[in-house]
């Protein structure tokens, strides 16, 4: 048994039992862990905010290496970024967000650019009003981090690079330009120039760099459904965020 100490961001919590919480935590320093906050729920010292999904948070408590959890000893809320909490558009985004690094990531391994990744883009959820885009940019980064994004410059069925409109591939996640979508692959949907353009710049460009008005929000909209049915198809799993997601952006 050690003391350690550690910075996470809460992605997902429940109550148990009477007074506890169990939540599960992205650290910085140890990766994906289980949590358990001992009385939290009746406590008038530790603030409830604590054990909301997307908190930032300071911890101290006793590793035990042959346990599921660790009990937190010491806890204080570093960031609850109240803006998010604001907007349903963004509560959404974040569960989001949140789901996708719980579900792509094991238990125990750390990744600290993943978990600079999740805290910028909690970051500008705070700020921008581009919250699709967020999403889309978020999701390709972790992608491209996990190693998956594939080339996105080429149509992945006849290489050619100098095409405009094209209809993604969601089972491999890979462009197709128009011409090989009308001759192999009848109903996909065809996105714009504009959108071609933004996907090939959004993994290697800060997003505060890109011109997020520029392909319209329907379309990135469609965009992000791909990229998320991807990420499921890949991981073979269901993401729960997703169909509140787009059932709201539907309305």
């Amino acid at each position: 048994m050690e003391i350690r100490k550690a910075t996470g961001i809460v992605l997902y919590s429940r109550r148990s039992g009477e007074a506890d919480v169990t939540a599960r935590i992205f650290t910085r320093e140890h990766g994906k862990r289980t949590f358990v906050f001992k009385g939290l729920k009746k406590s008038k010292t530790r603030p409830q905010s604590a054990a909301e999904p997307g908190t930032v948070l300071d911890l101290v408590y006793y590793f035990h290496e042959n346990r599921d959890y660790q009990v937190v000893n010491e806890l204080k809320v570093a960031s609850r970024r109240e803006r998010v909490h604001d907007s349903l558009a963004r509560i959404y985004h974040l569960y989001y967000m949140l789901e996708l690094i719980d579900r792509t990531t094991g238990t125990g391994d750390p990744a600290v650019p993943l978990y600079e990744l999740l805290a910028a883009a909690l970051d500008r959820l705070s700020s921008s009003p581009h919250t699709v885009s967020l999403s889309v940019f978020f999701t390709l980064h972790l992608m491209r981090m996990h190693g998956i994004l594939p080339d996105l410059a080429a149509c992945g069925e006849c290489g050619r690079r100098d095409y405009d409109r094209f209809a993604l591939d969601f089972r491999h996640f890979r462009v197709v330009c128009a011409s090989c979508a009308q001759q192999h692959a009848r109903g996909r949907k065809l996105m714009s120039a504009i959108l071609r353009d933004y996907l090939a710049r959004a993994p290697s460009t800060r997003f505060d760099e890109m011109a997020h008005d520029a392909p319209p929000e329907d379309e990135l909209t469609d965009l992000l459904f791909f990229l998320a049915l991807f990420v499921e198809n890949y991981f073979r799993m269901e993401l729960k965020s997703k169909g509140v997601l787009f059932m709201r952006a539907a309305e």
